[in-house]
């Protein structure tokens, strides 16, 4: 028989009560604790806020994406509303494609049908077309401006005269050298592009190198969508016999434009296309 002495069980219990009932739990100090608490609220806040700014910025991309799609909408029905002239007369058909130039007369039978228009003189087949295109310059935030429209024989007599002048006294040129000369950069009357009543001189308010200007740009981006065409292009001097003019734009039909700006002819080059078609 074994026999348990009673010290032998106090010593038992002691060491139990050391080892496991005696321990102590060891605390977090408060400011760890604090710490967590303020990162759980900053991690609440974010998850909060950062939607909320997430439902702001589509919302915008949104709104701004739909304004400027209306707003494309609403220029290109602006001008294919004003632009329904596709089908014209045969007089008006023939009317556009008209070449007038040095060593080609305005037609006897040339018919003009002029109006006023934002304090210059047009043949009424483009008013519509030009109102559509100056209302769309200005929506896009361009100083576009109309210097002249049509120029009456008289007037286009008295330019080439001065002209005239000017060579005379400034290179001591004879008469006939200083006509000869004057004659390719301002036409006699009836040679002249701007007596058809369908040409407009353009300009900048920005500046007097109209070719350096952003409306000079838009123009030939956008020009040839309301039936307007560079009527002197740069590099085509000896189709137009005219020096290269940024400012003069012709109409010339909607049509007739979209298919000039994709051949990337000049007035005289397309109806030389279309007579040898």
């Amino acid at each position: 028989m074994i026999t348990i002495k009673k010290n032998d069980i106090i010593s038992v219990k002691s060491t139990l009560s050391k080892k496991d009932y005696g321990k102590k739990v060891k605390r977090p100090p408060h400011s760890d604790i604090k710490v967590k608490s303020n990162n759980m609220h900053s991690l609440k806040l974010a998850l909060i806020i950062i939607p909320i700014v997430m439902v702001v910025m589509i919302a915008a991309v949104l709104f701004f994406g739909i304004r400027e799609f209306f707003s494309h909408i609403d220029q290109n029905n602006h001008y294919e509303n004003a632009l329904q002239t596709s089908t014209y007369s045969d007089t008006d058909a023939e009317k556009l494609l008209t070449i007038v130039s040095p060593s080609n007369a305005l037609p006897s039978g040339y018919k003009l049908n002029l109006v006023d228009f934002e304090n210059i003189r047009i043949d009424a087949i483009v008013s519509d077309s030009l109102r559509a295109l100056m209302e769309d310059a200005q929506k896009s935030d361009l100083s576009l401006q109309m210097q002249s429209g049509y120029i009456s024989t008289e007037e286009q007599n008295e330019l080439y005269n001065l002209e005239v002048q000017r060579l005379m006294d400034e290179k001591n040129d004879t008469r006939a050298k200083a006509q000869d000369e004057a004659a390719l950069t301002v036409p006699k009357g009836n040679h002249a592009e701007q007596q058809t009543g369908l040409a407009v001189a353009f300009a900048s308010k920005h500046t007097a190198r109209f070719e350096q200007s952003g409306e000079y740009r838009w123009l030939l981006k956008n020009a040839y969508k309301y039936g307007f065409v560079l009527r002197y292009p740069e590099g085509q001097e000896d189709q137009t016999e005219m020096p290269y003019n940024p400012s003069l734009f012709r109409y010339v039909g909607k049509e007739n434009a979209q298919k000039m700006t994709t051949l990337n002819f000049c007035l005289d080059r397309y109806v030389v296309y279309l007579n040898a078609r």
